[in-house]
């Protein structure tokens, strides 16, 4: 057979000309022969067909895995998967079609794990493509059933969870009952007899177990100095990477010091990891990763130390009993405490401290006086960026004139969603999407800052290490508070601030104020000014305090949890 006339067959997709490119791939070449980058586009035109049939969608989805297999892990095996588990969650006319192409993707998602682990792009891709499983609520109950069919690992199940975390309009009572049914996904492991903490020992031995020290992921921003002052304290700290130890960086490095004892743990089973730290006679165990990528919380579920602790790196319920504690502050959680699954310690201020930026600061005047338009900003990770979100943002675009919005890719999200949103409203020439900034340049990162007047906070999940990056560079974020932990993460960086006129409490309260500082450009510089002077003081970066703080709140928790001793 010839080969596919490429040129040809761009000039139809762009024309959406599906039915004839179809034929074109059909025509011009053999299955057998046929590249996976045309299995993929093939199932691509079959999806995107208008009035497909059921027929077109079978054969979509054999096409998508045929690309996977064929492309044997490559970059088509990505782009294929997505698609493949994308057509999944816009099924559902019949609920044994949609479990058993759920179990295909499952299978396709953990094969792609054994090279893509630690790959950005994949683990995007695994969370963009949950977050449409559950895009609708009465998703979940085919969903459940579909747990109950399929027996999911922790992979696919903690995924799952996690994808919540952007849907709108849950409440934090949809995702703990949520949680609860999923349960079953984590093991219990072999454990030793423990006994309560001495809280008169002259050393109590606190680990730190996460999957990101490395990278200059933001975590480490947010521990450094709380480290450094446990070494003058009765606590002797333990880090485990759940790396290995070809994955650590020079942020690894630098970040290893300020523990008393290292351990990598990134090649050890579960339960080997539940015998060293036993082994070590850890007092208190804070998870730092939650139910994110290559979490190892599933040792979370066997009682393996006296206090066991979730902090930090996830701002929800892990869902796990055996968790003692989750550590937030007075503004994150409120009434809704109940459905965390954990209790709950509330920091007097903030449930973080950063220890700020290694570069000098300078006051940013207005981008608007050099521009002659207002710009608008947001960094934040793509899978923030939901429907509702980009309503609101459309919206205040439309009422500031000739305004611009500056975002930032990742690298494992099409850009062409947010694109055709913004272009189909009329406003095609007021969005700018940067490329994103790699991790040993920072500097380039926090100064792209400088081009941007005021940022725009995303929701129901907010940005955390984004907006205090912003005040940081005195520009003040808009944000809008939730129901619960993670989508008032940006009420709580704003409070300890003090700047309490930036928090919306709905939607047309966050357009308003958006519109309203755009349009007083005196009162955005007052702000900008204020910003400029006192945030280094604020409680955002008051390392001292928040080490006090954090000290007293180990202390109080181990006193609660040895009541459950004998």
């Amino acid at each position: 057979m010839s080969t596919v006339d490429l040129l040809k067959i761009q000039k139809l997709f762009q024309a959406r000309k599906f039915s004839e490119i179809i034929f074109e791939i059909e025509t011009s070449t053999s299955e057998q022969n046929r590249p996976p980058a045309l299995h993929n586009l093939l199932g691509v035109c079959r999806a995107s067909q208008k009035g497909r049939s059921d027929r077109d969608v079978k054969y979509a989805l054999n096409d998508f895995e045929t690309a996977f297999n064929k492309d044997n892990l490559g970059e088509i095996s990505l782009d294929s998967l997505c698609n493949h588990i994308k057509l999944c969650a816009e099924m559902g006319r019949r609920e044994s079609d949609l479990v058993n192409n759920i179990l295909i993707s499952e299978k396709m998602y953990i094969t792609a794990k054994k090279k893509f682990s630690n790959n950005e792009r994949f683990i995007g891709h695994g969370l963009d493509i949950y977050k449409y499983l559950l895009k609708h609520k009465e998703r979940i109950l085919n969903l459940e059933k579909i747990i109950s069919i399929t027996k999911l690992n922790k992979l696919f199940g903690t995924i799952l969870i996690t994808s919540q975390m952007y849907v709108n309009n849950w409440s934090q009572k949809d995702f703990g009952d949520f949680q609860k049914k999923f349960s079953k996904i984590f093991d219990v492991y072999d454990a030793k007899k423990i006994s309560k903490v001495d809280i008169n020992s002259r050393q109590i031995k606190v680990g730190f177990l996460s999957c990101d020290f490395h990278k200059d992921h933001s975590i480490t921003y947010f521990i450094k100095s709380l480290l450094k002052d446990l070494k003058q304290t009765k606590f002797k700290t333990y880090g485990f990477s759940l790396l290995k130890n070809n994955e650590h960086d020079e942020s690894t490095d630098k970040l290893l010091p300020l523990f008393d004892n290292w351990s990598v743990l990134g090649e050890k089973t579960d339960q080997e990891i539940v015998n060293i730290i036993q082994e070590l006679k850890i007092d208190i165990l804070i998870d730092l990763s939650g139910l994110w990528s290559n979490n190892r919380i599933s040792i979370f579920n066997t009682r393996i130390c006296p206090l066991q602790i979730s902090w930090l790196g996830f701002n929800n319920s892990t869902g796990l009993k055996e968790v003692d504690f989750i550590l937030a502050d007075v503004n994150t959680i409120k009434e809704e405490e109940k459905y965390y699954g954990s209790k709950i310690y509330k920091l007097p201020k903030i449930w973080n401290s950063h220890c700020g930026f290694d570069l000098k600061r300078n006051f940013n005047e207005l981008p608007l006086k050099k521009n002659g338009y207002f710009t608008f900003g947001s960094f934040n990770n793509f899978m923030k960026i939901n429907e509702e979100v980009l309503d609101v943002w459309v919206n205040i675009l439309k009422k500031v004139k000739n305004s611009k919005l500056i975002l930032k890719s990742s690298l494992y999200i099409c850009d062409d969603v947010i694109r055709k949103k913004f272009d189909s409203e009329g406003l095609v020439d007021s969005i700018e999407i940067l490329k994103k900034t790699k991790r040993n340049d920072f500097s380039s990162h926090i100064n792209n800052y400088n081009k941007i007047d005021m940022c725009l906070d995303t929701f129901p999940f907010n940005g955390v290490t984004t907006t205090i990056e912003a005040l940081w560079k005195n520009v003040p974020v808009i944000t809008k508070a939730g129901y619960n932990f993670n989508s008032r993460c940006g009420e709580s960086i704003l409070k300890n601030a003090n700047i309490d006129e930036f928090i919306a409490t709905n939607n047309e309260d966050y357009i308003n104020k958006a519109v309203f500082y755009a349009n007083n450009i005196d009162k955005l510089e007052d702000v900008r000014k204020k910003l400029f002077e006192e945030i280094e003081k604020s409680s955002l970066f008051d390392t001292k305090a928040f080490s006090s703080a954090f000290f007293k709140a180990l202390n109080d928790m181990i006193l609660e949890v040895n009541k459950n001793y004998k």
